[in-house]
């Protein structure tokens, strides 16, 4: 059998935790940059039994963060550090970590935000969040003090207007999804379940000013498959695709629309304008379809839905044919009109998500692409925006794409990882900056940006 391509290249792990205070860097590092990148994803903490296709299941491997702190101009450490599940810490010998869990070996290794004064690392399946530290070392599991019970969902969206997080929680061990809304202070303002009928992979939802939106797929749960150590999602011919639309704070039914058959892992943004509600998203065929542990084996493109709350309907087009995924964002632009998104897109001949050989950004207004090639050899991660401080204006279209791009980008001639720093605007121009890192970031789900000021608290 060969071997998992989830063990080979950029993904291949790596076992050990490092620590770097002094890196080259080539260029120079924006002193506006005050924050902390990261990247978390799947990564062993021992070398696997099974390394091939069919039996290594990547998506159930330990977690493990990294990231790079900037400040001033410079780039101050690189840590990576595996979040301390019930596997790691009996691997490495250490105290069980504290805090209550909703499964016993507690893997998170999905994303990274900061909300309410804590650094929390969340997966999707119902585990509860794990709180780091500023230097990414897990303090505890924690469910917010019984505010969230049922985990905190791997992709919840923060409103900056109104400081409030949104996440749809799922696991496959209800046929249910919990909508859940908290303040700033990290309390719960309102929590609305929403049955299903079964038991669907649901990644990512988009955010509008009056409405959450999220899909309801023919990926679902199949506990046969997981008793038997298979891959326990598959597609499910005989589901009819929808998507769910709910007002903000749950005050409301969800109405669902269907959709023709397709699988989404993430979705690039929402708005609205008076009974309309447009989602853009990247739109799979099908996916999971031969119950494999490699469901990437098929590549995404941006489509958009057209939803009409009026008349009960929806339209759906491609907008672009360029295989991509990982979308961003400006942030500042989540649930009004935004322009602009940032993903990693490959050749025809490559797999998006396997193995991307570019960045792209894509103009909505101008329905245009611009392509970054990487350099030979290279393999780009997630591409994140953030945007240049700028305090006392008003957010316009002019200034959305006033800011920098973030990624990790994995070099095999060095068998080490570069974090790139690219201006937004001259997007397939010089770097602004380059820090050269002495070990590998492996592949993995997601990166962040955690603000400084966030980081102080």
């Amino acid at each position: 059998m060969s071997t998992s391509p989830f063990l080979l290249g950029a993904f291949a792990p790596v076992y050990r935790e490092s620590t770097a205070i002094a890196f080259p860097v080539t260029g120079r590092i924006p002193e506006g940059l005050d924050g902390l990148f990261t990247q978390i994803g799947p990564n062993p903490i021992r070398p696997p039994r099974h390394t091939d296709l069919q039996r290594y299941q990547w998506f159930a491997q330990d977690g493990m963060v990294s990231g790079v702190r900037l400040r001033g101009g410079r780039a101050e450490w690189f840590r990576n550090r595996w979040i301390r599940s019930t596997r790691v810490t009996r691997a490495l010998g250490e105290p069980r970590t504290p805090g209550r869990r909703n499964f016993p070996i507690g893997t998170v290794h999905t994303n990274v935000i900061s909300h309410a004064g804590m650094l929390l690392a969340l997966v999707e399946t119902g585990c509860t969040a794990v709180q780091l530290d500023d230097e990414l070392k897990t303090v505890r599991y924690t469910d917010l003090g019984g505010a969230l019970p049922h985990g905190a969902g791997a992709h919840p969206k923060y409103d900056p207007a109104t400081g409030e997080l949104h996440a749809l929680v799922y696991t496959p061990l209800r046929t249910w999804a919990e909508y859940t809304v908290m303040n700033q202070a990290g309390e719960l303002r309102s929590s609305r379940r929403i049955r299903l009928g079964g038991r669907p992979m649901m990644h990512d939802i988009a955010l509008t000013v009056n409405h959450v939106v999220m899909f309801d797929l023919p990926v679902r749960f199949l506990m046969g498959s997981a008793v038997a150590g298979r891959f326990p999602y598959r597609w499910d011919e005989n589901h009819q695709s929808r998507i769910g639309v709910i007002p903000r704070g749950g005050n409301g039914d969800v109405r669902w629309f269907p959709i023709s058959p397709c699988f989404v892992f993430h979705t690039v943004h929402a708005e609205e304008s008076d009974d309309h509600i447009r989602l853009r998203a990247v739109r799979y065929r099908r996916l999971f379809d031969s119950g494999a542990a490699d469901p990437l084996t098929q590549a995404g493109q941006l489509w958009e839905w057209t939803i009409d709350l009026a008349a009960g309907s929806v339209t759906e087009r491609q907008v672009d044919d360029h295989l991509q995924e990982l979308p961003r964002i400006n942030p500042e632009y989540l649930t009004g009109p935004s322009r602009f998104h940032y993903a990693i897109t490959a050749g025809p001949d490559r797999i998006a998500s396997h193995s991307p050989d570019s960045l792209l950004k894509y103009d909505s207004i101008a329905g245009s692409t611009q392509v970054r090639r990487s350099a030979p050899g290279t393999i780009p991660t997630e591409a994140l925006f953030v945007p240049r401080p700028v305090s006392g204006e008003p957010l316009d279209s002019t200034g959305e794409d006033d800011g920098w791009i973030l990624h990790f980008s994995f070099d095999a001639r060095r068998g080490a990882s570069d974090l790139h720093i690219l201006s937004a605007r001259d997007f397939t121009g010089e770097p602004v900056a380059i820090v050269h890192l002495p070990v590998k970031v492996p592949f993995g789900f997601h990166s962040s940006w955690i603000p400084g000021s966030d980081l102080s608290r």
